[in-house]
């Protein structure tokens, strides 16, 4: 018996090292609607390249996120629940809070296990504490920028200066989502031969200010003021598609993974398509995504998968493919799904715990009354079949009390994991002249210098700070 065990115990070991560490790309789309892109059944923008990811692999049709920016790449990035690392509160223009520092990152994982990991885009997980910024986060390379939101083409948010390349800032010309295809195009052309990359690329579009090239803008005049978001969109699935295009000239793509979801549910200027709800609702609308992952010969293709998968199993299921420990740091609330993904095993995961007042166990989804969150406001108790009513028509609370209070036993179990955030504090003497404590010391002189020589913060599209 020996014998055997030890055999397939080196079976084992020779297989997994002569499989080649996939290459991983990951691009989140920032405030999409969940009907837009065609995959899910979007009509008004073609999203071609979007697309191709979801023909050529296989489409989720209950991945779940959280319902704001903040809370959805803390998830994504630790594979634990944000109220668990520190990212349920936002930070704002003016906030130097971040995530915990004591939190593992999914681009740490990675680069121990060999991996270059790069990012190129929207960062949302403290702007001011260089603790907290992507380079002291296990990316290699960032450019882009570190708080919320931007003007797509001054790259500034209330004048203060947000565009960066490895904590340097940096003023350029440009339109943001097209730069960050081109950096990372220039990343997967120039990269080192001899190692693995992940890519990870959160886009700032189509979050607001809603803005984009006046020719592409010009095709959707015709939906009044929807036309610049809706712009938004195409020039986001063009940069997807200058991604996948260098993916393809230099020979990668049988053996990148690449995945395509968006971090919540969309604005009420968008379609949610049946779902109810919008950004920042705990309703199906505000965390049910599209969400796509393609790769050739070990993914089927065409096809959709019903599984219960959340934003928190990316961490375990990249791990385990990428051969890195996943259990380094502390115990994670995502599962590995990869077998799910591959071989259409049920999802191990039956319960999403979205937050201390809303879990789904199952079929069945709860939001506590009282419950609120941002601009959703104070909800009454509700009870959901969610395969059943996906719409979330049917509130079955009074004739499932049973149900309803064995979740919220349950949520009183999960309130004991609950860790508390970083205080809430000022950026000191706000506004600085660029984000980032260290380049505001280093670099902010220069910064204001060049700004008003520009006149960028004049020609600032943003409102007051929030």
């Amino acid at each position: 018996m020996r014998i055997v065990v030890l055999g397939l115990l080196l079976t084992s070991i020779s297989l997994a090292q002569s499989t080649p560490q996939p290459n991983i790309v990951v691009f989140l789309s920032d405030d999409m609607g969940y009907a837009q892109p065609g995959f899910t059944g979007g009509t008004e923008v073609p999203t071609p390249h979007i697309d191709s990811i979801a023909r050529d692999g296989l489409q989720f049709t209950q991945f779940y996120v959280q319902p704001v920016c903040t809370p959805t790449r803390g998830a994504l990035m630790t594979g634990r629940y944000p109220w668990k690392n520190g990212t349920e509160v936002r930070p704002t223009a003016t906030s130097r809070h971040g995530m915990l520092r004591d939190e593992r990152t999914i681009a740490e994982a990675l680069r121990e296990a060999g991996y270059a990991t790069w990012m190129a885009g929207k960062w949302h997980l403290g702007e001011w504490q260089s603790p907290h910024l992507p380079n002291a986060r296990g990316f290699d390379h960032h450019y882009g920028h570190y708080s919320a939101l931007i003007d797509s083409f001054t790259h500034t948010r209330h004048g203060v200066l947000d565009w960066h390349r490895n904590g340097v800032p940096v003023i350029e010309e440009g339109y943001s989502t097209f730069l960050l295809a081109r950096e990372a195009e220039r990343l997967i052309e120039n990269r080192s031969r001899d190692k693995p990359f992940f890519l990870y690329l959160p886009f700032n579009a189509v979050h607001g200010p809603h803005q984009a090239p006046e020719a592409i803008v010009a095709r959707y005049r015709h939906l009044g003021n929807k036309a610049a978001q809706r712009a938004q969109l195409e020039a986001m699935d063009t940069a997807v598609g200058t991604v996948l295009a260098a993916l393809e000239r230099e020979g990668l793509t049988d053996n990148t993974l690449v995945m395509f979801t968006n971090d919540n549910g969309g604005t009420p200027n968008t379609s949610n398509g049946i779902y109810r709800g919008f950004k920042s609702a705990y309703h199906e609308g505000g965390v049910r995504v599209p969400a796509a992952l393609r790769w050739p010969g070990r993914l089927p293709a065409g096809k959709k998968s019903d599984a219960l998968l959340h934003v928190t199993d990316l961490f375990p299921t990249l791990c385990r493919l990428a051969g890195a420990d996943a259990d380094a740091g502390l115990p994670l609330d995502g599962h590995d799904v990869w077998e799910t993904l591959a071989d259409g095993k049920p999802s191990p995961r039956t319960e999403v715990a979205y937050s201390l007042q809303t879990i789904r166990q199952d079929e069945w989804k709860l939001i506590e009354e009282g419950a609120e969150y941002y601009n959703w406001p104070r909800q009454p108790l509700q009870l959901y079949n969610i395969p059943a009513d996906p719409s979330e028509e049917r509130n079955l609370a009074a004739e499932n009390p049973a149900v309803v209070e064995r979740l919220r036993r349950r949520l009183a179990e999960l309130r004991e994991q609950a860790r508390e955030g970083e205080p809430v504090e000022p950026i000191p003497s706000y506004p600085p002249a660029v984000y980032g404590e260290r380049e505001e010391r280093v670099f902010g002189e220069q910064v204001s210098r060049s700004l008003d020589a520009l006149g960028v913060k004049g020609r600032d599209v943003l409102g007051p700070p929030r």
